[in-house]
């Protein structure tokens, strides 16, 4: 007769636990069970003594006993705890920590079972951290930041390392013991995991949409972190997360993906990122238009180059004073005054009317030779200006 396959206790005895948890075999457990019969002695130590099991294996199963009878676990996940107590060979107490379960606390979100598995708060702070979450709305990774119980360069890793998990280049007993090495040995982000065994490029990684738009002033850096954890807690877009909570129209949301590509190319630098993001947030307009734009603003300092309304003494003095590359000699010209609205409008007038057939080039010079006599006049039905030259107001002056 075949004794493991009798009708279960629902009390789970300590053979069928160890057996469902797939410590030990159905063979196995029959053999015992008679062995234990015989000698009058308990199946534990008969398992123990075989060696089947260890001492720490059973005494894991009777804490999960009691856990399953008094109710406090469902016998699924105890059955879990327990496989996860014998290949690790840590105590149950231990194994609730590494798989990120508090006891008496509830369900855990994904930061919560981190930091926990991790030991960096323990079940009463994780307690306190979720009743201020709830009060305030804050998602826990910044609950537990204002109860000073975590740093905000925690966070960071919390937050970077389920981003890994995320994408399936990182388990969560891996990112477990990255964190555990960040905190207690104070290891890099990247050493950390390295130690686990996972090498993450840095070259490799793309610039993050949040960084992005902080960096350009565009969203604060309390925002961007909330936002991003929403992200890795609900399996969100950044993006997604942003227009939801109108902290930004659809349109920013798709030019910032876009500059976010082009930020993969050689020549395309941050900093032209963030300037390009900053007269989109202003001017309202798409990534392909603004681009467009500045290209028109390239024409109208040729043209006006040609008229000689910007001399070549102005042109080489300015092209030698750029330091960064990024900016162009129309951009410089335009922020130090050089280039006034009037120039810039009355250049494009002239452009639009070159390409329309309405005046040649020759008349177009002509009629920017005249810009000092306030000839242009005639050109120009629109309202008088005022004295500032910010670049995107040019912009909106090509549009």
């Amino acid at each position: 007769m075949n004794i493991a396959k009798k009708t279960k206790s629902p009390l789970y005895r300590m053979g069928e636990i160890l057996l469902e948890a797939g410590i030990i075999s159905p063979d196995v457990l029959d053999q015992g069970l008679l062995i234990a019969k015989r000698a009058a002695m308990p199946l534990g130590r008969v398992l123990i003594m075989s060696g089947h099991v260890s001492e720490l294996d059973v005494e894991c199963a009777l804490v999960t006993q009691v856990s399953i009878r008094d109710g406090a676990i469902d016998v699924r996940m105890a059955k879990e705890l327990l496989r996860f107590s014998h290949v690790h060979q840590v105590t149950i107490d231990e194994a609730y920590r590494l798989n990120g379960i508090g006891r008496g606390i509830g369900p855990l979100p994904r930061m919560g079972k981190l930091v926990l598995a991790a030991g960096l708060v323990d079940d009463v702070g994780l307690k306190c951290a979720m009743r201020h979450s709830k009060a305030t709305g804050y998602p826990l990774g910044r609950a537990l930041v204002a109860l000073n119980l975590i740093e905000v360069s925690t966070l960071f890793d919390c937050l970077n390392l389920q981003i890994l998990m995320r994408d399936n280049q990182l388990t969560f007993l891996q990112a477990v013991r990255a964190l555990q090495s960040i905190h207690s040995f104070k290891v890099t982000f990247d050493a950390a995991l390295q130690s686990v065994g996972v090498i993450y490029p840095r070259h490799s990684k793309q610039v993050r949409f949040g960084d992005l738009l902080s960096e350009a002033g565009l969203l604060s850096k309390e925002d961007s972190l909330i936002i991003a954890e929403l992200g890795t807690e609900n399996d969100a877009s950044f993006g997604e997360l942003l227009v939801q909570y109108n902290l930004m129209t659809p349109q920013m949301v798709e030019c910032t993906v876009q500059i976010q590509q082009m930020l993969k190319m050689p020549m395309f630098s941050k900093a032209r990122a963030y300037r390009l993001l900053k007269l989109m947030h202003s001017m309202n307009v798409p990534l392909e238009k603004l681009l467009a734009e500045f290209d028109v603003l390239d024409q109208i300092v040729a043209l006006l180059r040609a008229a000689g309304v910007i001399d070549e003494r102005t042109m080489r003095d300015t092209a030698a004073s750029i330091t960064d590359f990024e900016y162009s000699i129309a951009e410089v010209l335009i922020q130090r005054g050089l280039i006034t609205k009037e120039m810039s409008r009355t250049g494009l007038v002239m452009l639009k009317e070159i390409e329309r057939g309405v005046v040649s080039y020759e008349k177009a010079l002509e009629v920017l030779r005249s810009l000092e006599r306030q000839y242009e006049k005639k050109y120009l039905q629109s309202p008088a200006w005022d004295s500032a030259s910010r670049t995107e107001d040019l912009l909106t002056v090509a549009a």
